[in-house]
Parts: C-alpha cells; structure tokens; sequence
C-alpha cells in the first residue's frame, strides 16, 4: 500500500475537500481523486460520498482513516528517529500579525534557518481572524496570532504577551507625571488597528468599562502607517508598545499615562497537527520558544508577562 495515497485520504478526511487537499499537497485535484479510487478498489468499498457541494467519509471510510492516521504517524516518527535536524524537510506555511512583524519574526525565522535549513518557510501576514480562517481551511500549517484556536488537529500554546498603551506625537505630549483619564483621551481622534483585533477590542472594553463614548476611531491594519500618522499629529494610537520602542527611544513619538490600564496583547501559537511530517511541530515548538524568549526580554515597561 503506498503511503501517498493514505496521505491524500488523510488530508481529504481532514479538509472536505479533494480541491483543498491538493492544495495542501501540491498536486492536482485529479490526482486526489485517483489515489482515493485506488484505496476504494483496494477494499473493496467506497470511502466517501460525494456530491457537487461536498465530501462526507462512509462508514467505511471513518474506520478506515483511524488505522491511516496511525500508519501515517508511524512513518513520521519513524523518519523522525533517524534523522538529524539538517536532513528534516518540508514546506511550512506561517501566517503573523503585524505585531510579531515588527518585533520578533526575523530572529524567529534566522533561527529556523540554521536549526532546519531543510524546511521551507512560506510566509503571510493577516489579522487574527484571517489567520484563524486560514489555519481552519487548511490554508496555513503555523498562525503566530493573539487568540486561543481549537479544533481537530490544531493545538494553541499562550507564549507571553505585550503591554498595551496611548502613544501620541512628542511635541503634542509633554511628560508632566499626571496620567490622563480614559475620558480625556477618548476626546481626541484615536488610531488603532482593524476592528476586530485585541488592540481594538481592548480600546472598546476600557471604554465601556469607564462609561466613555468613543468619538472618531480610525482602524488601520498597518503599524507602520500607524506611527505615520501618529508623528504627523493626525491622532493618538492605541496600540501594543513594543513595535514603537525604536521610535519612542528615539523621541519621536511619547507614551500617554493613562489612569486606567489597557489590557494586554496576547501572543498565541496555533499550528495544525501534521501526521506525515515533525516539520511544523518543530517549527511551532522554535516559535514559541521565540515568542517567550522575546516577552521576558521587553521588561516592565513594555512586557506584560509570560502567560497570555
């Protein structure tokens, strides 16, 4: 029996769909179709119902993939045993945030290259629901996002979380030791990230935890044209501080006291379960190594603990 084609019932199984799992294996669906009509001829049965919409597994084909998934596992930890880390190879598609972005995914990524510079990093940048929808589909094997994510065959580990804050343009905000209150700020233009995303929805919890009426919000996905905007004076930001260290070291942009605490960014490693290769768990595991490794380093000013 040829593995390739338990492989492509597995992830058939998986998906609901013979498209999508080509996607996933890089071959065409015609190709799917035919390594399944080769695992049906083989016993005998049919493994899925099929209609124009969608694929559901017999009942044969249920019993059937609980020994393929075990097979399957067996060859990988097989090879896994047997293998140094320079021989271990794959594509691994990974979808961040724009927070991870701007702080801790390129030593993330040089670590990957010199720890498995057999593994391929296939990379995208989407907001945590996208990336939730993403990794769901099949479409992602690794999401370095902000929100818990489960399901079959994905698993999620909290690694660490960043302070959030009020930043505005140094000249418009002179440090003069008295924190402001959530009202006070919420009277001017506020610039914060998608709507829908922890930065957001934290700005709408303080708010209605404090009885304050937000007036103007922009929601920008970009960070980097967040700070743009902020150093023009267009409006304050709320947002994680430590993609703006640099700039607010620098003097460019000031961090706002405010009388009540945002909550915090999360960050959360959520990768789907591969039984045909240790690739994305390996990464996974760096991943969050990198994540925590990064949180402890940021300090009190802009850490907010190890667990998110």
């Amino acid at each position: 029996m040829n593995t390739r084609f338990l492989e492509a019932f597995v992830w058939a199984a998986r998906l609901g769909s013979f498209r999508t799992a080509a996607d996933k294996l890089h071959i065409t669906q015609a190709a799917i179709s035919n390594r399944i009509a080769s695992l049906e001829q083989d016993f005998g049965t049919r493994l899925f119902d099929r209609d124009a919409r969608e694929i559901r597994l017999t009942f044969a084909g249920r019993n059937l993939l609980v020994y393929a998934e075990r097979m399957l596992e067996l060859c990988r930890d097989m090879y896994a045993a047997n293998s140094s880390p320079a021989q271990i190879t794959g594509e691994v598609r990974i979808g961040v945030i724009e927070t991870i972005v701007h702080t801790w995914l390129i030593p993330f990524l040089q670590r990957v290259q010199e720890r498995y510079p057999g593994i391929e990093i296939q990379l995208t940048s989407e907001s945590t629901r996208r990336l939730h929808e993403q990794l769901q589909q099949g479409e992602l094997d690794i999401a370095l996002q902000t929100d818990m994510l489960t399901g079959d065959h994905i698993r999620s580990t909290g690694s660490g979380a960043i302070a959030m804050g009020w930043a505005g343009r140094k000249a418009d905000w002179p440090d003069t030791g008295t924190p402001f209150t959530v009202a006070q700020l919420a009277q001017h233009p506020i610039i914060t990230m998608n709507r829908g995303s922890q930065p957001h929805s934290a700005l709408k919890a303080l708010c209605q935890d404090e009885g304050v009426q937000l007036g103007r919000v922009h929601c920008v996905s970009s960070i980097s044209a967040i700070v743009r905007l902020v150093k023009a004076g267009f409006g304050i930001a709320v947002l994680p501080l430590a993609p703006l260290r640099e700039e607010i070291e620098q003097g460019n942009i000031a961090l706002i006291p405010c009388a009540s605490a945002l909550a915090p960014q999360r960050i959360v490693i959520s990768y789907s379960e591969d039984i045909t290769t240790e690739a994305i768990q390996l990464v996974a595991m760096l991943a969050c190594e990198e994540a925590a490794r990064f949180t402890l380093g940021l300090g009190e000013e802009y850490g907010a603990g190890t667990r998110a």
